[in-house]
């Protein structure tokens, strides 16, 4: 197969060409070539396929189902959530749940062969051991410290879990902490009241990634920079950042990208299954206990006192905020959201650009920055114009109020 575009992001930049793909992979790259049995993209961008770490649920496919689900139901919705993650651009996914029934279901799935999706490269668990619930949230405490919980939990991934989020202050988490290491699993700080001098012991103690960075997160004061400034000045931490325009302002945004060097961020969309939903009351069936939110105008998620809970809008949402609100260039951005995290959790050989020998793991994207074609090692597992939009109107019917 081979496909041609004026505008392919390489990691030279963006090049006129033709790609060849051979079984899922670039085996060569045509500089200003021509070839009449190429597909034609014309004029459209073609980006490397977006990773995103840090994802809940997407076009009314939730990660969290509750203990009453039953299997079926559960692969259901992560073969959905696949599908719904490739109509927005995102072709490589660490599914986020906190549930070890999901963690089977999702490693079940993997099993089963390729889906007609976004390909899952491991499972994160944000929690369940959290502490800070931020701004305008209600205080609900953390499950009881358990090592039998965390075995349970490497268990039921079979071998996927590849990210635990944690709140490092929580009194006996160290054990847990320890534990995952001991097993290969990327510690990060999230949810924590961590002042600058906790939050540094904890990445001493080998936490490498802060979830979110600024969200549910001490923020910066003169006398104390707390867990954002412990975050933004240790380059040894990799730093999430949701980029919708919603979670954090664009100066903020700026002030993030002056301070660290892109190299050590990661794009997240932290989204929920309302991501795509239309403005409206719902409620948030498998998050906050059922708690009910309102997705408003602007695509903000929240609760009735105010609290941001996740996002509606994708990875490439994000991509075009920072281009075209912040001035970040595109190619900094598909660093961040595709280079960044391959390397980062081990899949750089393979994965994150546009190279002869990696993964054909690719995006056409219209100038709006909305997916156009989607693939994933070649193959096409989403076509706008064939599929439309993606979403699930079962989810609708049940949550919308």
């Amino acid at each position: 197969m081979k496909l041609k575009s004026t505008r392919i992001y390489t990691p030279a930049g963006p090049r006129a060409g033709v790609l060849t793909i051979e079984e899922g992979r670039i085996t060569a790259f045509e500089e200003n070539g021509s070839c009449p049995d190429a597909v034609d993209y014309g004029d459209l961008r073609i980006i490397p396929g977006i990773f995103d770490t840090h994802n809940h649920g997407t076009c009314g496919y939730s990660m969290s189902l509750g203990e009453e689900a039953t299997e079926e139901e559960r692969e259901t919705a992560v073969r959905g959530y696949l599908k719904g993650l490739a109509s927005q651009g995102t072709v490589n996914i660490f599914p986020t749940t906190a549930e070890p029934a999901m963690m089977t279901s999702i490693a079940a799935v993997v099993k089963s062969g390729p889906a007609d999706g976004a390909k899952v490269l491991g499972i994160h668990s944000e929690g369940p051991w959290l502490n800070r619930v931020g701004e305008k949230g209600v205080r609900t405490g953390w499950p009881e410290v358990s090592l039998d919980m965390a075995r349970n939990m490497v268990e039921s991934a079979d071998g996927l879990l590849k990210l635990v989020a944690l709140a490092p202050e929580i009194p006996g988490i160290d054990t847990v902490m320890e534990y995952f290491l001991s097993q290969g699993i990327t510690l990060a700080a999230a949810h924590s009241d961590n002042n600058y001098e906790q939050a540094t012991a904890a990445y001493l103690k080998g936490v490498s990634v802060a979830t979110h960075t600024g969200n549910v997160m001490t923020g910066m004061h003169h006398r104390d920079v707390g867990g954002l400034g412990a975050a933004l000045l240790n380059d040894g931490v990799m730093c999430e950042v949701i980029c919708d325009g919603m979670h954090i302002c664009k100066e903020m945004l700026k002030l993030y990208f002056k301070v660290k060097d892109p190299a050590h961020f990661m794009m997240i969309s932290d989204c929920t299954p309302l991501s795509g939903a239309p403005q409206g009351r719902y409620s948030h069936k498998g998050f906050f206990g059922g708690m009910e939110m309102n997705v408003t105008p602007e695509g903000f998620v929240l609760t009735d006192t105010g609290r941001l809970c996740g996002s509606s809008q994708p990875v490439l949402f994000g991509v075009g905020n920072l281009v075209e609100n912040v001035g970040i260039p595109l190619e900094t951005c598909l660093q961040m959201a595709c280079q960044n995290p391959s390397t980062f959790y081990g899949f750089g050989r393979r994965k994150g650009s546009i190279s002869v020998g990696k993964d054909a793991d690719l995006v056409v994207i219209s100038d709006d920055y909305r997916a156009l074609v989607t693939y994933s090692e070649g193959r096409k597992v989403y076509d706008r114009e064939e599929e439309g939009e993606i979403y699930n109107e079962a989810y609708l019917k049940e949550t919308r109020l």
